[in-house]
Parts: C-alpha cells; sequence; structure tokens
C-alpha cells in the first residue's frame, strides 16, 4: 500500500474469515483506543485500526490492546481511514464489518444487536445510532430551522 503502512501482524485470529470484522478509523486517541480495543475484543477477535497519521500514540496502544494496525503516513481524513478500513476488511472475506468510533462513545456489547438483521438475511446495513432513545422537547414542526 503506497500511502499506508502496516505497522502490526496481529493476525491470528483473521483466519476466521467467515466472522465479523470490526473496523477502528481513529485520529488522535490515544486516550481512549486501547480500552475500545479490549472491549470489543471480548466479543469480536478481529479489530482492525486505521490510524489516520495520529501524532499521539494512537497506533502504539491499538496495536498493544491486540488490534491489527494500518497506519496513514499523514491526515487524510475520516473517509480516506474509512475506505482503508473497508478495503481492508473485504480482503479477510468476512460475514460482516462493524464500523466503531475510536473515541469510546460506542459500546461493543451493543455489536450483536446492531448484527442480527445482518446475520439473519433481513438486511444488508444496518446503521445503529446512540441518539434513538433520547427525546428532545421541541414541539413538531419548530425544530426544523424555523425561529419563533
Amino acid at each position: 500500500m503506497s500511502h499506508e503502512q502496516m505497522i502490526s501482524n496481529n493476525t491470528k485470529n483473521l483466519d476466521q474469515p467467515e466472522g465479523t470484522v470490526v473496523v477502528i478509523p481513529a485520529y488522535n486517541e490515544d486516550r481512549f483506543i486501547g480500552s475500545v480495543v479490549l472491549k470489543t475484543r471480548r466479543y469480536f477477535p478481529t479489530v482492525v485500526v486505521i490510524d489516520d497519521g495520529s501524532t499521539d500514540d494512537t497506533a502504539s496502544v491499538a496495536e498493544a490492546a491486540g488490534a491489527v494496525v494500518i497506519r496513514h503516513d499523514c491526515n487524510q481524513g475520516k473517509s480516506a481511514a474509512i475506505e482503508t478500513a473497508f478495503k481492508h476488511a473485504r480482503s479477510l472475506s468476512p460475514k460482516a464489518v462493524v464500523m466503531l468510533d475510536g473515541d469510546g462513545q460506542h459500546h461493543p456489547e451493543d455489536i450483536t444487536y446492531v448484527l442480527q438483521p445482518i446475520l439473519e438475511g433481513q438486511a444488508d446495513i444496518v446503521v445503529g445510532s446512540r441518539f434513538l432513545q433520547m427525546r428532545n422537547h421541541i414541539p413538531v414542526g419548530e425544530g426544523s430551522g424555523s425561529i419563533p
């Protein structure tokens, strides 16, 4: 890969092509990425972190936590990190790919709920949101940009 550098070789779990691959694009997330990887690996052994040119220890912390780490030499933006993540995930021929944020705001224990419709053949893609259960107090019709 020209603009990427594989910096870890944690491939012991990658021989499970029928499994789920969890990808995590990350930029300067060394404070959180280790715990995100460790918690995710409790449920899914194959975790791939795309370090998008971080200037901190994101890559080494993720690697120490057991992730496969692919590093961009410089920051290319989240969309480039996502593209790299899915390209790598496809090469593993998984049943499903799940993307989490590297800041710990997504809960790895919820992945099974998000995956269920895919694994049961009811959906090709599922988008989870931590905001679905949140309620606001904006009356209908007033929350779409109107100013009183």
